[in-house]
């Protein structure tokens, strides 16, 4: 899991977020997500960092305190957060 943090805060300004706050409690971190370029509109989030999404349901964590879920590997089909697969959008990214 804390990979998946360190990865995150490396390339979080690419993928549209600015991180406010890590915490060890749940939720992890509190951040601003971009919603429009053009006006410079951000919405806040609350953000849950996992190895695997299923991760998330095997804490026990509430969903309603929660936005995003940030893992490596997503593996739970079933899951009604959003779920951002760092291992599918790494390859993705410009390298700088």
């Amino acid at each position: 899991e804390q990979g998946v943090v360190f990865l995150f805060g490396m390339i979080c300004l690419e993928l549209g977020f600015i991180v406010e706050a890590i915490k060890s409690a749940y939720p992890d971190c509190e951040a601003k997500r971009r919603i429009d370029k053009s006006s410079d509109q951000w919405e806040r989030v609350k953000i849950e960092f996992e190895y695997r999404s299923s991760n998330f349901k095997e804490h026990g964590h509430n969903s309603k305190e929660c936005d995003i879920i940030v893992c490596w590997m997503h593996d739970w089909k079933e899951c009604h957060l959003e779920v951002i697969e760092l291992k599918s959008l790494i390859n993705s990214l410009p390298i700088k």
